[in-house]
């Protein structure tokens, strides 16, 4: 009889925590009156003491005891897996994913192993040194997809130059000339080049060039091809 009686007080014990475990829902609606002009994109319990909130570019950790909001990487202390950077390389494949081919000047060698996404401005310097360097990339098997964005914006001869390419009958042909300071003819037509702010805005592009790997690796600035080929070679030993 009291082992019957310990099991109903256990199980009663175990009921009234379960009702009391904190949800992502719960973590949703706490946001929300807390910061309630603010528009949260996705909450996960990320273990047994995190909720990971996703905003915009950004991630942000809530303690289950709704104690503490925290900005910065949560690294694995174990492992030493950076849980932080991994969530947010999830996301830029997923904003990757949305740029459309038809949308980008391609420059692809006849086998691919692997393509990269670069954020490329014609009137960046370190945009022409990297884009001297892509036949190396090429010979090794490195496609090369290409967003025209202006970072100075519309009012700028950089984002004329890049309309113009685009339009171009042969638009590999005019990019290459563009980049070399050479002249091309002004050209106007229906282009993606204004609407790649959102994209940019969307992976936190804030320079130029930037590149960004298949699996959501972002490598910021000017590297060099060799560094480049090297980046994707470990790439493919930790597959």
């Amino acid at each position: 009889m009291k082992k019957i009686s310990l099991l109903l007080i256990l199980s009663f014990l175990i009921i009234s925590c379960t009702k009391n475990v904190t949800t992502e829902s719960d973590v949703e609606n706490a946001m929300n009156e807390k910061y309630p002009h603010i528009k949260i994109d996705s909450v996960e319990r990320l273990n047994d003491s995190f909720f990971e909130i996703a905003i915009q570019d950004q991630i942000f950790y809530l303690t289950t005891d709704f104690r503490h909001l925290i900005a910065g990487n949560i690294i694995d202390f174990q492992s030493g897996s950076n849980l932080t950077e991994n969530s947010i390389k999830v996301k830029r494949k997923s904003f990757l994913s949305k740029i459309k081919n038809e949308d980008t000047v391609i420059y692809k060698p006849k086998k691919v192993n692997h393509t990269i996404t670069i954020f490329t401005d014609t009137s960046c310097p370190y945009c022409q040194k990297m884009h001297n360097e892509i036949n190396d990339l090429l010979e090794n098997n490195i496609a090369i997809r290409y967003v025209l964005f202006s970072r100075n914006g519309v009012d700028d001869d950089a984002y004329e130059d890049m309309v113009s390419v685009w339009c171009a009958d042969d638009r590999k042909t005019a990019l290459d000339q563009v980049f070399k300071n050479n002249f091309i003819r002004g050209m106007e037509c229906n282009n993606p080049i204004k609407d790649n702010y959102n994209l940019a805005s969307d992976l936190n592009v804030n320079g130029t060039p930037m590149i960004f790997i298949e699996d959501g690796t972002v490598i910021p600035g000017y590297v060099s091809s060799r560094k480049i080929i090297e980046i994707l070679a470990q790439l493919n030993k930790s597959k």
